[in-house]
């Protein structure tokens, strides 16, 4: 009997291969003696969309809403139709006793296996592979504690209801606002209360009224040096009135400067900063934001690159900052690969001194411990420049657990002249302690103020109380208040973690501050770049700001709908779930109750005039009419004439944007994208151009003159992506082939295959389909004719024969 191992992804199937050992390649999986592993490329099935449980439901009309299955059906993705029947043919083979599930082990992964599992209808039994990093050390660790998959059975069920209720709230809240309003007002559970946050602050910031003040500063000569000083009385340290202000000094200097004075107060106390605590990943995402500028998303990507690709990182969609006891034993082989590298080899400590409870808690860790980076050599890597800065943050912040507190000496003065006060703080290193790691470092962690506020501290010169001094210079400095500051993706990414502190309810908060705050670590980043895709908030420089749709939804929206309050009722129900103290079911019936109250919430409003001079993208190039925004696509407003011209939303897995559908339209192609996925599941970049007869097709760059540095030019027409790499096939004289070949890609589609021409068309085919229809004119070698299906099969085209 064998074991089925399925994986998220190839690139992990590939990994446990190469520890288990010995297997021979199949078509879409991996085989040996005693297992089978096989792999998906994130989720193969979905919920169905309304229109499969009633066709009528495919046309949006308020009348047949709110649509609430009785139970909720999986349908397959489109482009992954061969694997998923592949994976259900292997989850049927009599010699498989067992099935692995070794998907990325949290709720998501839990939740991409189940319903392959369950879309199969498979009954085998299930063990869990829990894997939090892919180093041959931890994936032999992890298979020798697999554990029994009924014991994930509550988190698969919470990933399934957390799913299904943002189907029913998403599919009715979007028709139900669209219908009602005549333009497309996407809604969701998560998205809509960020958004709040957003326009909220966006508010506060237009209706702010900025008043001056004036703050008075003096300069005071001592017998060592001179220091500066700041005018206050009481608690107050500013004044509203210029006049007031220039009265003062008028009332200090009335006899010249300089003005004699007196140290009245002089504290000093040691102040300590302990190191930060290890990097969650939506930690990591604010600091690499904040330092570098990347998006969350962006992030996200390089670390989970760190992890998979590279096996230098843990996994990276964590929301813990702590080790387990059990990793202590590892820590040793971690710091010695990092001794590698000559940037930190000077900071790995010997001896290794011990971890207290602020780094090793047991406790604080839920599915997986902290990002750390793994026993893996960081010399022998390859890393993108964007990598090895996300890699080395980690690698530091991990380095710094080991090190003692920064020490500081802070001094605080008062001054006293003419009756009047002036203060003075002074801060002076007494030890580096862990901040020593980043003195090197060209990009130095700053001790940047939370509130923005100005840093008042100087280096004072040696004084003593009851001091005389003399107060040389004085002036009052007008100011302005500042209104709050926009939010970036670091702060926003704060606000969703800390969204308790926006709730009054003291239970309602708990539960969020339990939670996490809105959303998880591992879906802010998606959440955020969705309100982006659908025109609801904009990025400028590093800020975020709402958009115009984006505020008038705000206005249309339930208060229930845009409060955080909401989201803490469904984490709590979540999380009871997880924890076997609530039942699916119930929970579901409750959110379609929901669902109802939201559908005739918006069918009751009334038109808000959203849809007035709704914006044209561009001219249609089949018809020459406008093109607008429709819920799936950037389409033809002649479709009731018959035009069928659209720009899908998403196209070969990627997010076509509202900003990316005005450049095709208007200058007949984008720029080169990035983030679409071959068939093969194999990522590449390409640009969108208007081709013949108004279709969408993809055209590559001419990588070559991108690896020089000039700008990019399209190269021959692309006739689609390459099965193998994922770049770029076009015609040459001899065949259709990569345009990859210079690092050292082989495919190619002859243009003669057994004395048959194959043209533009079947290729085209081919490269789309996966397969031809049935072709005739082959010649075998002997000279008989025969007729077959020309079909790629692991990036290799043979030949397919009916049965007769």
């Amino acid at each position: 009997m064998k074991t089925l191992i399925v994986t998220e992804k190839p690139s992990v199937a590939k990994d446990i291969a190469a520890v288990l050992g010995r297997f021979e390649r199949k078509d879409g999986y991996l085989e040996n003696r005693e297992h089978i592993i096989s792999w998906a490329f994130g989720h193969l099935v979905e919920l169905a969309d309304p229109s499969v449980y009633n066709p009528a439901f495919k046309k949006w009309q308020l009348a047949t809403l709110p649509i609430l299955p009785d139970s909720f059906q999986l349908v397959e993705i489109a482009g992954s139709v061969k694997q998923l029947r592949i994976l259900k043919r292997l989850l049927h083979l009599p010699e498989v006793s067992q099935v692995v599930n070794g998907c990325d082990a949290g709720r998501e992964g839990e939740s991409i296996f189940r319903r392959i599992y369950r879309y199969s209808e498979c009954r085998k039994p299930i063990k869990r592979l829990w894997l939090s990093e892919t180093t041959p050390a931890a994936v032999k660790a992890a298979f020798n504690q697999l554990r029994d998959g009924r014991d994930y059975d509550n988190l698969a069920a919470a990933a399934e209801a957390r799913g299904q209720a943002d189907w029913l709230v998403g599919i009715n809240g979007t028709r139900a606002f669209t219908l009602r309003q005549g333009t497309v007002l996407s809604v969701g559970r998560v998205q809509t209360p960020t958004l709040n946050l957003m326009v909220v602050r966006e508010r506060e910031i237009k209706n702010f009224k900025p008043s001056p003040y004036w703050e008075i500063w003096a300069i005071f000569q001592a017998d060592q040096g001179s220091y500066r000083g700041k005018w206050f009385r009481g608690k107050e340290d500013r004044l509203e009135n210029s006049e007031v202000a220039q009265a003062l000094i008028r009332q200090l200097t009335g006899e010249g400067l300089p003005v004699q004075g007196r140290v009245t107060s002089l504290e000093q106390k040691e102040v300590k900063e302990r190191p930060p605590f290890l990097f969650n990943l939506n930690d990591l995402q604010k600091e690499g934001n904040r330092k570098y500028g990347f998006t969350a998303q962006q992030i996200l990507d390089l670390a989970q690159a760190l992890y998979e690709k590279h096996k230098l990182l843990t996994y990276p969609r964590t929301d813990s900052r702590h080790l387990s006891k059990a990793m202590l034993g590892t820590l040793p082989e971690r710091l010695a690969a990092l001794k590698k590298a000559p940037s930190y080899a000077p900071f790995v400590p010997e001896p290794l001194p011990e971890l207290s409870k602020r780094y090793v808690d047991d406790g604080k860790i839920t599915d997986h411990h902290a990002i750390i980076p793994t026993a893996a050599d960081p010399t022998k890597a390859s890393l993108r420049e964007a990598e090895q800065k996300i890699y080395d943050l980690v690698a530091r912040r991990f380095l710094s657990i080991f090190y003692p507190e920064a020490r500081y000496a802070v001094t605080e003065v008062v001054t006293e002249a003419g009756r009047e006060k002036f203060k003075a703080r002074g801060r002076m290193e007494l030890a580096a302690g862990w901040k020593i790691l980043w003195r090197d470092n060209r990009n130095p962690e700053k001790n940047h103020d939370p509130k923005g506020e100005e840093n008042e501290d100087q280096s004072l010169p040696p004084l003593t109380r009851e001091e005389v001094v003399e107060m040389t210079h004085i002036e009052s400095q007008e100011k302005q208040t500042k209104p709050p500051k926009r939010y970036t993706e670091a702060t926003l990414l704060t606000a969703m973690e800390s969204a308790g502190k926006l709730v009054d309810n003291k239970d309602m908060a708990e539960v969020l501050k339990q939670a996490g705050g809105i959303g998880t670590p591992a879906t802010r980043a998606a959440i955020i770049e969705r309100l982006i895709q659908v025109g609801y908030i904009r990025r400028e420089k590093k800020n975020l700001l709402p958009t115009d749709k984006g505020e008038t939804l705000i206005d249309l929206a339930p208060e229930q709908l845009k409060s955080v309050e909401l989201t803490a009722d469904w984490e709590e129900g979540l999380r009871r779930m997880e924890e076997g103290r609530q039942e699916p079911e119930e929970w579901i019936k409750g959110i379609k109750e929901y669902t109802r109250q939201l559908v005739q919430f918006a069918r009751n409003q009334e038109d808000a005039g959203v849809a007035e001079g709704k914006k044209s993208l561009g001219i249609c190039p089949v018809c020459r009419r406008d093109v607008t925004e429709t819920p799936r696509s950037y389409g033809c407003t002649g479709y009731k004439e018959g035009c069928k011209f659209a720009i899908w939303k998403e196209i070969a897995g990627k997010k076509i944007t509202l900003k990316q559908a005005e450049d095709l339209l208007t200058k007949g192609k984008t720029g080169v994208l990035k983030g679409f996925k071959a068939k093969s599941g194999k990522p590449f970049e390409a640009a969108l151009v208007i081709g013949e007869g108004g279709r969408v097709e993809f055209a590559f760059p001419d990588r070559a003159q991108n690896r020089s540095g000039t700008n990019p030019s399209m190269g021959p027409a692309i006739l689609g992506p390459c099965p193998v790499c994922g770049k770029g096939v076009v015609e040459s004289s001899k065949g259709f082939g990569c345009t990859g070949y210079k690092e050292g890609c082989k495919f190619v589609i002859w243009k003669e295959i057994a004395q048959k021409k194959i043209g533009l068309t079947l290729a085209k085919e081919l490269l789309t389909q996966g397969r031809t229809g049935m072709l005739e004119g082959f010649k075998s070698k002997s000279g008989k004719n025969f007729e077959a299906v020309l079909v790629l099969n692991q990036g290799k085209v043979e030949f397919e024969f009916t049965k007769r």
